[in-house]
């Protein structure tokens, strides 16, 4: 007999804020304001001092702005309300898996077995986004694991303060021959 099983383990890692969009774009948005900032420097040097004392105000002010955006986009360390997969208890997830998990036949003929620990991000919007094998077993068996993690329907995201949020989480997946 065959079974494959996993047990959820919710971590997270942040102490940014987050928002409604979509992962990239506090990213995007902050690179623009470094590159606004540097082009007002650049056009108050050409204007003279009095300028660029301004200018280097507006440009510290704005990288200020970049740093914040760039803590909208890194996973929270704890939430206030966590991320539900379908039907909303930790299990969901699990049972997920179990059932759509299928032990690769290279596996099974190579006796392979054990657990493959898989972090991924529920981002804002609810999506598996980010996943990544931490722990392997073997190729076939983190490649199973990391389709199935990708292929899940998309969570309930993470709220904190009110406003959805992306979180982290490691899932181990075991596949045992039996």
């Amino acid at each position: 007999m065959i079974a494959a099983c996993a047990m959820m383990v919710f971590s997270c890692k942040n102490n940014g804020k987050g928002n409604d969009e979509e992962i990239p774009t506090p990213a995007e948005e902050a690179v623009e304001a470094v590159e606004n900032a540097a082009d007002a420097v650049k056009d108050a040097a050409k204007d003279g001092a009095a300028t660029l004392e301004n200018a280097a105000k507006d440009a510290a002010k704005r990288a200020d702005e970049a740093i914040e955006k760039l803590g909208d986009i890194v996973p929270y360390t704890a939430v206030e309300v966590k991320p539900q997969f379908e039907g909303g208890d930790a299990d969901a997830f699990v049972k997920y898996i179990q059932k759509n998990i299928k032990y690769p036949q290279s596996a099974i003929d190579n006796d392979e077995q054990g657990r493959v620990t898989v972090n991924f991000i529920v981002d804002a919007n609810g999506k598996i986004t980010n996943a990544k094998v931490v722990k392997g077993v073997s190729e076939a068996l983190d490649a199973e694991a990391l389709r199935v993690i990708n292929s899940a329907p998309a969570w309930t995201p993470a709220k904190q303060g009110g406003k959805a949020v992306p979180v982290t989480y490691s899932v181990p997946v075991n596949f045992t021959l039996r």
